[in-house]
């Protein structure tokens, strides 16, 4: 019976096995890395379901700023109004005062001109972003459907004392009380749209992660497998490579 010593065709067999795990299990371990985990161990229909839920969810992010942004600008609005009410109902008390004759009827006319050029000023200056509020639309998406709505916070106008000064601020106070009304409403509204669109946002995700971290989890087990393959195959190639000494040592 012939013995070839000169090779030893099953350590190298063995060796050749070692590598082939090993490179499988560094591919693994590349994927586990990534951002995208495991996105190579899921399905083509998951696979499409993660790209529907990842430009729903882009959307629906989307919408969450306009919304946000529009907040914000009826915000300004609501703190506009506040305060040209306020300086309102002081022009009316100081009307009715002067009507009736009570106090400095010059002094109370400076006040009076100053609470209406005041009141002017609040309604340009008004801004959110750098840009105009009062009396400017606003286009807001409300879903991740791209659907959109269209808000236009009341400008405030200037006082208007051609019938008389009272009259002129108690329609001042009329038409700012149902425009703050108004903008509170909107707000409301925003405000449920908001949180309804995070709660959205939250399940989108949640429903992108459930099937990602399947893939991620199978990318793992792949490791830990091909790891658990190439111990095994280390040792085979151990116990091989001792095989060629044996024979020559049964040959002396």
């Amino acid at each position: 019976m012939a013995f070839e010593i000169s090779a030893n065709p099953v350590a190298m067999q063995a060796y050749n096995n070692l590598a082939v795990n090993q490179a499988q299990a560094s591919q693994a371990l590349a994927k586990v890395s990534r951002q995208d985990g495991g996105a190579s161990r899921i399905s083509f229909d998951e696979t499409q379901s993660v790209s529907q839920l990842q430009s729903t969810l882009a959307t629906s992010q989307r919408a969450i700023t306009s919304t946000q942004n529009a907040i914000n600008a009826l915000e300004v609005a609501r703190a506009a109004y506040s305060e040209a009410l306020s300086l309102a109902n002081e022009g009316l008390t100081l009307a009715n005062a002067r009507l009736a004759g009570e106090g400095d009827s010059a002094a109370i006319d400076t006040r009076l001109t100053a609470i209406a050029a005041r009141i002017s000023d609040i309604g340009s200056s008004a801004t959110s972003g750098g840009n105009a509020v009062l009396g400017q639309s606003l286009s807001v998406t409300v879903n991740g459907g791209g659907d959109t709505i269209t808000l236009t916070p009341s400008s405030i106008a200037s006082i208007d004392t051609s019938e008389s000064v009272v009259a002129g601020y108690t329609n001042a106070i009329s038409s700012i009380s149902a425009a703050a009304e108004t903008n509170s409403a909107n707000l409301a509204a925003l405000y449920g749209t908001l949180q309804t669109l995070e709660s959205t946002v939250a399940t989108q995700q949640s429903a992108v992660g459930q099937i990602l971290d399947a893939g991620l989890a199978a990318e793992m087990m792949a490791v830990t497998s091909e790891n658990i393959m190439s111990d095994a195959v280390s040792a085979m190639v151990a116990q091989s490579t001792l095989m060629s000494d044996k024979v020559r040592s049964l040959l002396q």
